[in-house]
């Protein structure tokens, strides 16, 4: 073979060569290399997820809790004016048959305190979404109480009753007391008969109003079932979920028989 012809293949052989190990080296790096938007995006998000719901469930335990401090803090102011009760009931001058009044006002009250542990333990049995919701409703009975026991005694107060100071009943209503005038008798009476039996009156007509809600959610927590309860709770909160749960029972209806 000429020298020429020969040298002209080595050429060929040498640039073949270089252009082999050029893809082959493109390719390796581009294996290296490889980046998977989509998956990247993914784990990213199903991390974001993950710590959105636990933020949200530590949301709601403390939501929990707190609910539950109000039951109890009732509970505790309860159990005070229990005492509180006893106190003004030999102490009363001058209210004749309005200490009727006030005996029906503290049964009541006693009655809704009854009712709230039977109601508080079936929800606790019971966790479904409302969770939350129904406690929130025990917690504005709890307020509400509170603001007509408030009133209460301020009817007390305005009737010449002095109490002693008694630090049990300061131990038992929370904060010490508070914003109750205990032990404090001004000595006068601001109110006349007919202010004091009208403002007794209004505190029992709610009070036995609320007496008959919380019968009604102790009947069903015995008796009834889950949804029984969530309607004497809440009946607006009720009838939407069973409104949204009817709309989704209708769609996958209409998903399962298409093409029948």
């Amino acid at each position: 073979m000429p020298k020429g012809s020969r040298n002209h293949s080595n050429h060929r052989y040498v640039i073949t060569a270089a252009m082999l190990l050029f893809a082959t080296s493109q390719a390796f790096a581009g294996w290296r290399l490889v980046y998977d938007p989509w998956t990247t995006g993914q784990v990213g998000a199903n991390t974001t997820a993950q710590k959105l719901i636990e933020n949200k469930h530590n949301e709601r335990l403390d939501t929990i809790s707190e609910k539950q401090k109000k039951i109890l803090q009732y509970t505790a102011t309860m159990e005070g004016i229990k005492e509180l009760y006893h106190l003004t009931m030999t102490n009363v001058r001058g209210f004749g048959e309005e200490s009727a009044y006030y005996k029906e006002i503290f049964l009541l009250s006693a009655d809704i305190l009854s009712g709230i542990p039977t109601v508080t333990k079936y929800i606790a049995s019971n966790p479904v979404k409302n969770y939350v919701l129904c406690l929130n409703e025990l917690a504005d009975i709890v307020i509400e109480t509170e603001g007509l026991i408030h009133d209460f005694i301020d009817v007390v107060n305005n009737g010449k009753i002095r109490l002693p100071d008694n630090p049990i009943i300061r131990q038992k209503i929370p904060n010490g007391g508070g914003r109750y005038n205990m032990g404090q008798g001004d000595g006068y009476n601001f109110m006349d008969r007919y202010t004091r039996l009208t403002l007794a009156n209004k505190i029992y007509s709610r009070l036995l109003e609320m007496k008959y809600k919380m019968d009604v959610m102790v009947m069903m927590c015995q008796f009834g079932t889950w949804g029984e309860v969530f309607f004497a709770i809440d009946p607006e909160s009720w009838a939407s979920v069973y409104q949204a749960s009817n709309m989704v029972d209708d769609i996958i209806n209409d998903w399962n028989n298409l093409g029948t």
